[in-house]
C-alpha cells in the first residue's frame, strides 16, 4: 500500500513539473478559448456590477458588498486583458509574401521584396465576436508605420540604396520595395525592422520576367591572348521567367579563323545547347578560343576583336541563322533584336616574340695557343618585333670571348641577323674538351623573351713538334738504309 501512495506522489510530482511547459506550448486555439471564457466572465462581472451600482444608489446595498462585486469585475478586466494578450501575441507582424529577381535591359539586376501585413488573430476575434475596444483598444495593430527593409547577404548589405522604408502598411495590404543588387546572389537574407523589433528572413529568390529569357556575364569580358594558343571566358547563365528549358549556344563576330568551343568547367564536355532542369536556374560554362599561328586583315595584332556569345531558344536560333546568312557583321541592334541571352567579349590578339640561333657547326678543333671564330644567324621567329637582342657567352674557367656586333637594336618579324664570337682560350690551357655556352637576351612588347642555349664543343689539342718529328724521321730513314745495306753484304759473302 504504501508502494502505491509513493509511486502516486512521484507521478502527481511529474505531472505538476510538466504543468508548466504545456502552458508554455498552448495551441492559439487554447489561447482562444480562454480568451472567450474570460470575455464571458468579464460580461457576467459587468452585469453583477451594473445591478451592484444600481441598489448602492438606492441604499440597497452595503460599501462592502459593493466593494468585492466592484473588486470582481476589475480583476474579471484585468483577466480578459491579459487573455487577449496572450492570444495576440501583443506584437504586429509582417511577412514576405515574394521577393523577385529581374534583370532590366542593360543588365543591371533588381530585387522586388513584397511585404505583407496580416492578423489571423484580429480575424478569429470578429468570428467570434470579440471585442473589448473600451478595455483594450487595436487601433494599433491596424497599421504599422516606418517598416524599414533591406537585403543582406553572409550578414553584409547587398542592396542599393542600402535601406528603404515604407511609411504605413495597412492591416491586410501588402506593399512592394525594389532594390539594384550590389552582387549577384541566388538567395540572401531580407531584414525588417519595425515596432521597435528586427526580423530576418532568409529566402531563395524567384526569376521575375526580364527581357532575356537567359543572361549571361563573365568576370572576364575582356582578354589579351598571345597568337598559337588559347583564352577561356568564364560565363554565367542564368534563366529567369520563360517556358523554354533547351537553349542553343552561339558566337556572332568572331573571324573565322579563331576556333572556338563551349564546354562544362566540371566535365570538360563539349556543348553546344544546355537544358535547364527542373529547380536549376543557374549554371557555370567555359568558353574557349583558339587562335591562329600568324596574323591576317581579320586578326590584327593588339587590335580588340570584339564578338557576342549568345544563348537562344527554338525561335531565336532560327532568326540568328537567317540573320548571318544577310549580315557579315551582326551589330548591338540585331542583337537586342533577337532578344536572346548575350553577352558582349572583346579579344586583344598578342604577338609572340620567339628568338632562334643556327649554326652551321657547333663543334671544333683547335690546338694550344689557337682559337675559334664562328658565325651564327640570330633570326626572329615569332610574331612581334624584338628589341635590344644581345648575344652572351657562358665561358670555362678564363676563356674570353669577342661578339660582332654586342647590340642588335631591333628584329622584325622573320628576319635575321649574322653575329661574328670569337673564342679566346687562356694561353696555358689544358689539352681537352670544353663546352662554352651561347645565349640570347632580347625583349617583345617589354616582356622578355626565353630562349634556347646553344653548347659549342672545342676540343683542344697540344701543339706538333716539328725537329722532333724531322729528326726521327731521319732516324728512320738512316735506320732503313742501314738495314738494307747490312743486308747487300751479307748476301754478297
Amino acid at each position: 500500500m504504501k508502494r502505491h501512495i509513493v509511486a502516486i506522489i512521484i507521478l502527481l510530482v511529474f505531472v505538476g513539473s510538466l504543468a508548466p511547459l504545456n502552458a508554455q506550448e498552448q495551441s492559439q486555439t487554447m489561447k482562444l478559448l480562454t480568451l472567450k471564457k474570460a470575455q464571458l466572465q468579464l460580461q457576467k462581472t459587468r452585469g453583477d456590477f451594473e445591478r451592484s451600482l444600481k441598489l448602492k444608489e438606492q441604499g440597497l446595498t452595503s460599501e462592502q458588498e459593493f466593494a468585492l462585486i466592484q473588486t470582481s469585475y476589475l480583476q474579471s478586466q484585468v483577466e480578459y486583458q491579459q487573455a487577449l494578450i496572450n492570444f495576440m501575441g501583443s506584437e504586429a507582424r509582417i511577412s514576405v509574401a515574394s521577393a523577385v529577381k529581374f534583370q532590366d535591359q542593360g543588365g543591371k539586376k533588381f530585387v522586388r521584396v513584397t511585404l505583407r501585413y496580416s492578423s489571423k488573430e484580429l480575424k478569429e476575434l470578429a468570428k467570434l465576436n470579440i471585442s473589448a475596444e473600451d478595455l483594450f483598444p487595436l487601433d494599433f495593430m491596424k497599421e504599422i508605420k516606418d517598416v524599414s527593409v533591406s537585403l543582406k547577404s553572409e550578414g553584409k548589405i547587398i542592396s542599393d540604396p542600402y535601406e528603404k522604408t515604407i511609411a504605413s502598411l495597412p492591416l491586410e495590404t501588402q506593399k512592394d520595395v525594389t532594390f539594384q543588387l550590389l552582387k549577384d546572389v541566388e538567395n540572401l537574407d531580407i531584414n525588417v525592422f519595425y515596432s521597435g523589433k528586427n526580423e530576418s528572413t532568409a529566402v531563395f529568390l524567384q526569376k521575375g520576367v526580364s527581357a532575356n529569357i537567359v543572361t549571361i556575364n563573365s568576370a572576364q569580358f575582356s582578354q589579351e591572348a598571345d597568337l598559337e594558343s588559347q583564352a577561356t571566358f568564364d560565363l554565367s547563365l542564368e534563366k529567369f521567367s520563360g517556358e523554354a528549358n533547351v537553349f542553343k549556344l552561339e558566337i556572332a563576330n568572331l573571324p573565322h579563323q579563331i576556333n572556338y568551343e563551349f564546354s562544362d568547367p566540371q566535365t570538360s564536355a563539349r556543348l553546344s545547347q544546355i537544358k535547364f532542369t527542373e529547380g536549376v536556374t543557374s549554371m557555370k560554362l567555359s568558353l574557349k578560343l583558339y587562335l591562329p599561328k600568324n596574323a591576317d586583315a581579320q586578326v590584327v595584332i593588339d587590335k580588340p576583336i570584339l564578338f557576342y556569345a549568345l544563348a537562344m531558344d527554338n525561335e531565336q536560333a532560327p532568326a540568328f541563322q537567317n540573320l548571318l546568312t544577310k549580315k557579315p557583321e551582326i551589330g548591338p541592334q540585331d542583337i537586342l533584336n533577337l532578344k536572346a541571352g548575350s553577352v558582349k567579349l572583346e579579344l586583344v590578339p598578342r604577338g609572340v616574340g620567339k628568338i632562334e640561333v643556327q649554326a652551321v657547326n657547333l663543334y671544333h678543333e683547335i690546338k694550344v695557343g689557337d682559337s675559334v671564330a664562328m658565325e651564327v644567324r640570330v633570326k626572329n621567329a615569332g610574331t612581334r618585333k624584338l628589341n635590344n637582342i644581345r648575344v652572351v657567352t657562358d665561358l670555362p674557367l678564363n676563356w674570353r670571348s669577342e661578339i660582332r656586333p654586342d647590340l642588335i637594336a631591333a628584329l622584325e618579324q622573320g628576319k635575321d641577323e649574322v653575329v661574328t664570337i670569337k673564342f679566346l682560350p687562356p694561353a696555358d690551357v689544358a689539352v681537352g674538351d670544353y663546352e662554352p655556352k651561347i645565349k640570347t637576351e632580347c625583349s617583345a612588347d617589354n616582356r622578355k623573351v626565353e630562349s634556347e642555349d646553344k653548347i659549342v664543343r672545342i676540343h683542344v689539342a697540344s701543339k706538333t713538334n716539328v725537329l722532333g718529328i724531322s729528326l726521327l724521321v731521319l732516324l728512320l730513314v738512316g735506320l732503313l738504309v742501314g738495314i738494307v745495306v747490312f743486308g747487300i753484304k751479307l748476301t754478297r759473302r
